[in-house]
């Protein structure tokens, strides 16, 4: 969700939730680390 909100993502509904929730849960830990640092990239921009 942090990766979300540095990416100038704030608004997201549940469904936004649940999806990162699926993400988590599905990729490890360096995995879902890469993907907020792919978001906070593109924020940034």
């Amino acid at each position: 969700m942090s990766g979300l909100g540095k990416a100038g993502l704030y608004d997201l509904s549940a469904e936004d939730d649940a999806t990162v929730q699926a993400l988590a849960e599905r990729l490890d830990e360096a995995a879902v680390r890469r993907v907020a640092h792919w978001l906070a990239a593109a924020g940034a921009r």
